[in-house]
C-alpha cells in the first residue's frame, strides 16, 4: 500500500506517475508507487521551494526511470491511452470537488433545507387541488377547491392534507418510507407541471367547440365574450320581465345562431343537451334557452355513480333587467278607465 503524501502537489505528482504506469499489473504498480510516496514525503520536509517537476523531472520521465530501474518494458500504447483517461478523470474529479466546495454551492446547500416546510405545505395543497383543477374545467376550484360542490369542504380537505404532509415531512422515516415519499413528491410535482403546461390548450378546447347531440360533428362557436369565454346559453325576456321559452335565434344573414355547450354543473352531475325537435323529428339546437337532461347512465362528471339527492334542478341565473317606461297611450288611457 502506498504511504500517504503530505502536500497537494505531492498527491498530484503521485497521481500523474500512477497514470503513466497504468498499463502495469496492480501489484507491480503499487510497489513502485510506494517507494515514490515515501520519497515525496521526505522531500516535503527538506525545505526546498522548487517544484517537484523541477526537482524530479516530469511525471512521464520519472515513470520511465522507474520502469528502467525495475527492468520493466516501456509504456505501451494501450497504457498511454489508459493513463490519459485516468488523468482526465482525476482532473474532472478535482474540478467537481472544487465546485462543490465553493462558497456559492455551500450557501445553496445550506439554504435548500430551509425550503422544506414550504414544500410540505405546497404538497398538501397540490394533492387536493391538482385533481380538481384537471376535472373538466376547474374554474370553480382555484384557489380553493370545491369538493362536492363546496369550497368549505374543499378548504377543510386542503387544511387536512397540509397537516398530514407537514407531519410526514417532520417524521423520521426508514429508507423505504423515504423512497415512497420521494416518489409521491415527483408524482405531485409532475402532475402540477403537466397541468400548467396543458392549461392553455384545455381552455381553448373548452371555449371553442360545441355539439348539439352526442355523435354530431363539432362546429366552431362564434359567440365568445371578452371576460367569460364561450357563450353556452341565451336567456330571452320580454320587456316586462317574462322569461321566454323555445326562442329561435338567427344572425343577420338568416343563419341559425350557434353557441357552446355547457360541460360543467355545480352539482357535478353529467347532463346531455336535449333540444326540441321539429315535426319531421330533426333536433333544433338553436332553440333557446337550451334544455339539459340527466345522463341516462346516472354518472357524475368524473364517471362515478350519482348519489341520491345529488342532482339538483338547474335554476336560471338571476338577471338584472332594465325597467322600461310604459307607452304613452297606456298612461293616457288610465284616467278614462276610472270614470
Amino acid at each position: 500500500m502506498t504511504a500517504p503524501t503530505t502536500t497537494v502537489e505531492a498527491q498530484g505528482y503521485l497521481g500523474d506517475v500512477e497514470s503513466e504506469l497504468a498499463d502495469l499489473p496492480a501489484d507491480e504498480r503499487s510497489e513502485l508507487l510506494e517507494d515514490l510516496a515515501l520519497h515525496l514525503a521526505a522531500l516535503a520536509e527538506d525545505g526546498d521551494d522548487r517544484t517537484l517537476g523541477a526537482r524530479l523531472g516530469s511525471p512521464a520521465d520519472y515513470a520511465a526511470e522507474l520502469r528502467l530501474a525495475a527492468g520493466l518494458p516501456p509504456r505501451s500504447a494501450d497504457g498511454a491511452a489508459h493513463g490519459r483517461l485516468a488523468a482526465a478523470t482525476r482532473a474532472l474529479r478535482s474540478k467537481g470537488t472544487a465546485v462543490a466546495g465553493s462558497r456559492g454551492v455551500r450557501e445553496i446547500r445550506s439554504f435548500l433545507p430551509q425550503l422544506r416546510p414550504a414544500w410540505w405545505v405546497l404538497r398538501g395543497y397540490l394533492v387536493v387541488a391538482v385533481p380538481r383543477l384537471r376535472h373538466v374545467d376547474g374554474y370553480d376550484d382555484f384557489p380553493v377547491p370545491a369538493l362536492l360542490g363546496s369550497h368549505l369542504v374543499g378548504g377543510a380537505a386542503v387544511v387536512l392534507a397540509v397537516v398530514v404532509s407537514v407531519m410526514l415531512g417532520r417524521r423520521r422515516l426508514p429508507r423505504f418510507g423515504i423512497a415512497a415519499v420521494l416518489v409521491l413528491d415527483l408524482l405531485v410535482l409532475g402532475a402540477a407541471l403537466d397541468l400548467v403546461r396543458s392549461q392553455p390548450a384545455r381552455l381553448r378546447s373548452h371555449t371553442v367547440y360545441v355539439t348539439a347531440n352526442p355523435g354530431d360533428p363539432f362546429v366552431d362557436s362564434p359567440l365568445i365574450t371578452e371576460a367569460h369565454g364561450a357563450v353556452t346559453n341565451i336567456l330571452a325576456f320580454t320587456a316586462d320581465g317574462k322569461a321566454l321559452q323555445d326562442v329561435l335565434l338567427f344572425d343577420q344573414d338568416g343563419r341559425p345562431l350557434a353557441t357552446g355547450q355547457q360541460h360543467w354543473f355545480a352539482d357535478h352531475c353529467r347532463r346531455v343537451l336535449s333540444p326540441p325537435r321539429a315535426a319531421d323529428g330533426t333536433p333544433v339546437p338553436f332553440s333557446y334557452p337550451k334544455q339539459y337532461v340527466l345522463d341516462p347512465e346516472g354518472k357524475t362528471l368524473s364517471g362515478s355513480p350519482v348519489t341520491p339527492g345529488q342532482c339538483l334542478p338547474l335554476p336560471l341565473p338571476k338577471v338584472a333587467l332594465p325597467v322600461f317606461p310604459k307607452p304613452a297611450a297606456q298612461t293616457a288611457a288610465k284616467p278614462a278607465a276610472h270614470r
